[in-house]
């Protein structure tokens, strides 16, 4: 079996433990140019490589990547159409939810204009804000997945209500009063403090945060995305943030990435934008390669593996 290995993060150990426990033969590039013609030769992939590439994976049976989004994935032709491809869905919990966590906090004690003060060398706070704790707040979580929940247990522990919205509630979810279907997320709307988005790029959820919605919430709510950035349209939450629609924003991920530096939305003084950087950990490698090698068991079983397996019409 040839292992393509595409992922600088994987260290000498990481690459010993793969080769000890798979037995492949591993097909590691000595640099970008090589990749083009392994990919040609690889039966599985783990990592990632440039979408355009995969038409000649033509031997690939089932690739691996360590990344949650998978739409430029599956927006290119494959070399090979039954190819399985498999997420890092379970990898991004702990450390998404505490960025979660982080920008909600710095909301509620105005962390934001303190650290724009310090910049001036101002010791100062004459401004009415309205300062919060997330006691007995209501959370609405947006996508009550594996990031969902980690946030929702996080939470739980601050003294919050939490309200789950997913495509289909389980029934057995923890840390939340409710889960509701995704598309009755407009029977709740005006009822929460926060709203935390950690949905996945599917057709059903490009746009779906949009002026209509944002009109409904109260306006001291605060918005956290840390899913994908097509969920809320720009103008529609400039429009809510410059017009004292909704109280605030944190925005891990927007629409176009870099945001463009004549966005309108860098100004905002209610919006706390960090660069798509809040999957980052220094547990990534290690947590990705423990998926990789469950699967790895499950494909030499049964020909397929068995964790995170994406659906090409869902997306997910």
């Amino acid at each position: 079996m040839k292992l393509l290995l595409a992922w600088p993060q994987l260290n000498e150990a990481h690459v010993e433990t793969i080769q000890q426990e798979t037995g492949a033969v591993l097909l590691r590039p000595a640099d970008k140019d090589e990749l083009p013609e392994l990919v040609e030769h690889a039966e599985v992939i783990f990592g990632y490589i440039k979408p355009e590439l995969l038409i000649r994976a033509v031997r690939c049976r089932w690739m691996q990547i360590p990344f949650a989004g998978v739409e430029k994935v599956l927006a290119v032709p494959w070399g090979n159409p039954d190819m399985f491809l498999t997420n890092g869905s379970g990898i991004f919990g702990p450390n998404i939810a505490e960025h979660v966590i982080g920008m909600m906090l710095a909301f509620n004690r105005g962390l934001h204009i303190a650290r724009d003060y310090q910049h001036k060398r101002q010791w100062r706070w004459d401004e009415p804000y309205p300062f919060r704790e997330l006691t007995d707040s209501v959370v609405g979580i947006l996508g009550f997945g594996d990031i969902g929940q980690h946030v929702a247990q996080r939470l739980a522990a601050f003294g919050c209500r939490i309200i789950g919205f997913r495509t289909q509630p389980r029934g057995d979810e923890q840390y939340v009063e409710a889960v509701y279907r995704l598309d009755e997320v407009d029977n709740h709307l005006d009822k929460l403090d926060y709203v935390v988005c950690a949905l996945p790029h599917t057709n059903k959820t490009v746009g779906f945060l949009n002026r209509a919605r944002l009109a409904k919430m109260p306006k001291h709510a605060v918005v956290i995305n840390v899913g994908r950035g097509s969920l809320i349209p720009e103008e529609d939450l400039y429009e809510a943030l410059s017009q004292g629609v909704i109280a605030g924003a944190g925005l891990d991920v927007l629409p176009e990435e870099p945001l463009p530096a004549d966005s309108r939305l860098w100004d905002l003084p209610n919006l706390i934008l960090s660069p798509h950087n809040s999957g980052y950990t220094p547990y990534h490698a290690d947590r990705a390669l423990e998926i990789f090698l469950d699967n790895w068991q499950s494909f030499i079983r049964v020909g397929r593996p068995h964790r995170n397996v994406i659906d090409p019409e869902k997306w997910y």
